[in-house]
């Protein structure tokens, strides 16, 4: 080999790479329509990254400029080193400046993840909810509850617990919060609760239940690295759920649930949510998390209990959990999600004892009332940052009004 081409061959190794993300990027541009598995693509595709959308290569698109817009914001994406280097990025800005490279995610005290959209919303408290709205929206919940019971089926309104109101105390340090100061923060719940409480729903506000359990539990009941409630937290909601149901005429169609739990020191799943969406080369996923178990054997159940679950994915633990109940029961879970930026309604069935998403079905709101017909129960959810201001309400209730 010659010195000159020694002396070269950087510049044609890097000639080498630069020629083979052009092709790469040719090859993924000519099948991504059709063939869109045989794209190159990087052995860890990032999370939470919308993924390209086909380029439109008829005539009317080019002339109107989808075309070149498309394929413009597609360029960078479709190339094999994208991932690799916004991980790298984002392992920079975390390892060196304790930021996320992610613009939805707020690192925190004791590197806590939270989600700023909750973050904004509990430190913006401390307006009181219009009476109307209020009163209307608890009308419809109580509805609800009145005609699962026309129709024999148990009813519980649960309300779940937001990061930021649950452990304010890991808010990141420079993050301004005005409701802390006015000390209004925890306070927001609570027309809620009297409105229901005046109008005789069954219901659980699992953010105060988390609160006044914290202090028995050597873990945190949110994970480190996670946006929703952990299983234990999850178990300890479930539980109230399940005594409340027992109180009602049909009782409890799952039985008593308990459950016994251990530590466990490696984030999996849902407790490691956010940590995943700040697509780090090494993240940090050794934290106290929990795993629980049914306390005791199975029962001899008549049959299978079947639960409605509506709400969004902070009932994917409940889901979880309910696998260890004494009648492990079928769930159908309708729930609201956002993805790439937009929500959308999903619908699972999971088998008893099955702990993951189970089978997809139509989501189409037509099928609701059948749903909520075959349920032996029914569980409404909202989550305590966006209370009274989701469709999931709007949705059962005209599902319940349809029902027969």
């Amino acid at each position: 080999m010659s010195p000159r081409f020694l002396e070269r061959s950087p510049i044609f190794a890097s000639a080498g790479v630069i020629a083979f993300l052009f092709l790469a990027n040719l090859w993924n541009f000519a099948v991504e329509r059709d063939w869109p598995k045989l794209r190159i693509r990087s052995s860890q595709p990032l999370n939470g990254v919308a993924r390209p959308v086909p380029a439109s290569w008829t005539f009317d698109a080019f002339l109107a400029g989808e075309t070149r817009r498309v394929v413009s914001m597609n360029v960078g994406r479709q190339s094999p080193a994208f991932p690799i280097s916004v991980r790298l990025k984002n392992q920079l800005l975390y390892s060196l400046f304790g930021v996320s490279g992610a613009p939805n995610i707020l690192i925190g005290r004791e590197g806590e993840l939270f989600a700023i959209e909750y973050v904004e919303e509990f430190c913006s408290r401390g307006a009181t909810p219009d009476a109307a709205r209020l009163d209307a929206w608890a009308d419809d919940v109580a509805e609800i509850g009145k005609r699962a019971e026309s129709l024999g089926k148990g009813f519980v309104y649960l309300i779940s617990p937001s990061k930021p109101a649950h452990a304010p105390q890991y808010l990141p340090a420079d993050r301004r919060c005005p409701s802390l100061a006015t000390g209004r923060a925890q306070e927001k719940l609570v027309p809620y609760d009297d409105a229901l409480e005046a109008r005789g729903v069954a219901h659980l506000d699992s953010a105060q239940l988390l609160r006044d359990a914290r202090s028995h539990y050597a873990i945190d009941l949110f994970p480190r690295g996670g946006v929703h409630w952990n299983l234990l937290g999850a178990s300890l909601a479930m539980r109230e759920t399940a005594r409340i149901l027992a109180t009602q005429p049909g009782g409890s169609p799952i039985g008593a649930f308990d459950f016994s739990w251990s530590e466990d020191d490696e984030a999996k799943g849902v407790d490691r949510d956010l940590l995943d969406l700040l697509n780090l080369f090494w993240p940090d996923d050794h934290y106290p998390t929990a795993a629980i178990r049914r306390a005791s054997e199975p029962a001899a159940c008549a049959r299978t209990p079947r639960l409605l679950f509506v709400g969004d994915s902070f009932m994917r633990e409940l889901v979880i959990v309910a696998s260890q109940a004494e009648c492990p029961p079928v769930i159908e879970h309708w729930f609201y999600v956002r993805s790439d930026g937009e929500t959308n309604l999903l619908r699972f069935r999971t088998a008893p004892g099955e702990v993951g998403n189970g089978e997809s079905l139509p989501s189409d709101l037509a099928l609701l009332p059948q749903s909520l017909a075959d349920a032996d129960a029914i569980v409404l959810e909202e989550n305590e940052h966006n209370i009274a201001s989701t469709r999931q309400v709007a949705n059962l209730l005209d599902a319940a009004r349809a029902a027969k």
